[in-house]
């Protein structure tokens, strides 16, 4: 079974922020390749990136928002990423430039046809393992993520069938003071965070880091420890 995020911190662009995430429980970090998030860092940058993550055994995933298949083979030939996480109106047929990294999903959860015709599109790919979480943000149709909207949390549960059989990463919005509350009210298998833990775009807070870690349910650290 391929790894998915459990605590993801989201549109890390320092080196020197990698260790003190590492440190603090964080398992995974996004790396931001979208040209216009103010959390997006070069191929170089990226690599750096990836190489000091790696060595401190935490997850990688590259995160894109509508790239063309061109873009992601060169993206994927030169920064070594674990997941790719695809965070915009992506065709499954972009799947197979995905060179068989394995895949997180993101869509928005508000109640729109189009989100649920976009999921349902993209289950076949659950079934043959190419897909192996949903990412749940805010609707954000320009920006994608890291705006602090707050996810439909209430939408998530009971878990809709069509997002069953996978995990589910909460996004959208998530800070210390809401998280456990998120987790709480979705049973999401993971949460992923970015300017809830940051001092500004990009650079983060090793106490906000700290106090959201901490703040995470008792009883959703222990099953997930298990």
């Amino acid at each position: 079974m391929h790894r998915t995020p459990r605590i993801k911190v989201c549109g890390v662009t320092l080196l020197g922020d990698l260790d003190f995430l590492a440190a603090s429980g964080v398992d995974s970090i996004g790396l931001n390749f979208v040209p216009h998030s103010p959390r997006c860092v070069n191929y170089q940058l990226g690599q750096q990136l990836s190489r000091r993550a790696a060595e401190l055994g935490l997850l990688r995933v590259a995160v894109v928002m509508n790239p063309t298949v061109e873009q992601l083979n060169e993206l994927l030939s030169l920064v070594d990423v674990d997941v790719v996480q695809l965070h915009g109106t992506e065709s499954p047929d972009l799947a197979t430039a995905c060179q068989g990294t394995p895949i997180i999903k993101t869509v928005s959860w508000s109640g729109r046809s189009e989100e649920a015709a976009l999921v349902r599109a993209w289950l076949p790919l659950v079934e043959s393992g190419e897909l192996v979480a949903w990412l749940i943000d805010a609707h954000a149709p320009v920006a994608g993520g890291g705006t602090g909207k707050t996810a439909c949390w209430d939408l998530l549960q009971p878990r809709p069938l069509d997002l069953r059989g996978i995990p589910l990463v909460l996004a959208g919005g998530l800070t210390p003071e809401n998280v456990c509350q998120a987790l709480q009210t979705t049973s999401a298998e993971g949460v992923d965070t970015a300017s809830g833990v940051e001092l500004r775009p990009g650079i983060k807070s090793p106490e906000r880091v700290q106090l959201f870690v901490q703040n995470l349910p008792r009883e959703w650290k222990i099953s997930n420890d298990n």
